[in-house]
C-alpha cells in the first residue's frame, strides 16, 4: 500500500501524511502561537476597558480639550473584534458551524488543534494567527521592548531579532522562528567558530558586532591572566584565535558590572 503524502502547508520542509495538513513541527508551532494569542487577547480586552494601563507615555493622562473619556479604548476593542472574525472563519473549516466568542474559542484550543491542523488550509491560518499576535503586542506591552539579534532566519538569511520573553518571532520572508531553537542553533555555531584579532581589533569587534564596550587593555588583561583559556597566540605579531563564544560571553559579563 502506497501511502500519499504532500508538503506542510506551512513550512513545505516537511512531508505529510493524510488527514494532517501541517508537519509535527508546524502542529506544535499552532499549539504555541493559540496560546500566545489567548494570554495577549485577555490582556486585550483588559486594555479595551481601560482596566490595564500602559507605562508608555501617552498611555494615560486628561483628554485634549476637557472632552470626556471614551468608555472603552475603541482600538483595542477594534483589534479585538477583527481577531474574533479571523478565529470564527478558522474554526468554521473544521465544521464549527455556530460562532462563538472568542473566549470559548481559544479555551478549547487543545480539545480542536488536531481538526486545525487537518484543515485544508490549516498553513494559511497559522500564519494569520503569528500575524494577530504581532498586531496586537503593541497594543499590550507595559514598555517597549528591546529586540536583539539571536540568529539568521534558516531560509532567507536575514538577522532575526527577538526580546526576552518572546517564543516564536516572524521573519519578513515569512518563516515563523521559533526562538528557543534559533538560539541554540547559534551558541552551537558559536562554539565552532574564532576569530583571529589582535586584543586592538578584538575591543573593536565586540563594539561594532555586539555593543558590548571593552577596552583593549581589559581584553590584554584577560588573556594574560588565563580568563580566555581557549585563545592562543597566533605567531608573534600581536595576534590571537579568539574563541568567539567565550570572548563575547566574558565581555557580557563584564559590560553588567560597568
Amino acid at each position: 500500500m502506497i501511502i500519499q503524502t504532500e508538503p506542510c502547508q506551512h513550512c513545505g520542509s516537511q512531508q505529510v501524511e493524510a488527514p494532517w495538513t501541517l508537519c509535527r513541527d508546524c502542529r506544535r508551532v499552532y499549539a504555541k502561537t493559540l496560546h500566545r494569542l489567548r494570554h495577549d487577547m485577555m490582556l486585550l480586552q483588559q486594555v479595551s476597558l481601560h482596566a490595564y494601563k500602559l507605562g508608555e507615555p501617552g498611555a494615560g493622562g486628561k483628554p485634549q480639550g476637557g472632552a470626556a473619556p471614551a468608555p472603552i479604548n475603541l482600538h483595542a476593542q477594534d483589534m479585538l473584534d477583527q481577531t474574533e472574525d479571523g478565529l470564527q472563519d478558522m474554526w468554521n473549516e473544521t465544521g464549527v458551524e455556530s460562532r462563538p466568542r472568542w473566549q470559548a474559542l481559544l479555551r478549547d484550543a487543545p480539545r480542536r488543534l488536531p481538526d486545525l491542523c487537518r484543515a485544508s488550509r490549516s498553513g494559511h491560518w497559522l500564519t494569520w494567527l503569528i500575524h494577530a499576535c504581532e498586531r496586537i503586542e503593541p497594543l499590550i506591552d507595559r514598555r517597549p521592548r528591546t529586540r536583539r539579534i539571536i540568529g539568521v532566519c534558516p531560509e532567507c538569511g536575514r538577522e532575526v531579532l527577538a526580546a526576552k520573553g518572546e517564543t516564536l518571532r516572524l521573519c519578513k520572508c515569512g518563516a515563523v522562528i521559533d526562538v528557543a531553537k534559533l538560539k541554540a542553533e547559534a551558541a552551537d555555531t558559536l562554539n565552532r567558530y574564532h576569530k583571529t584579532l589582535t586584543p586592538t581589533g578584538c575591543s573593536q569587534w565586540l563594539r561594532d558586532d555586539y555593543g558590548l564596550d571593552v577596552p583593549a587593555m581589559t581584553v590584554k588583561n584577560w588573556l594574560r591572566r588565563g580568563k580566555l583559556p581557549s585563545s592562543k597566540p597566533v605567531g608573534d605579531d600581536g595576534y590571537y584565535e579568539f574563541d568567539i563564544r567565550e570572548t563575547v560571553s566574558m565581555a557580557m559579563a563584564y559590560s553588567r558590572r560597568q
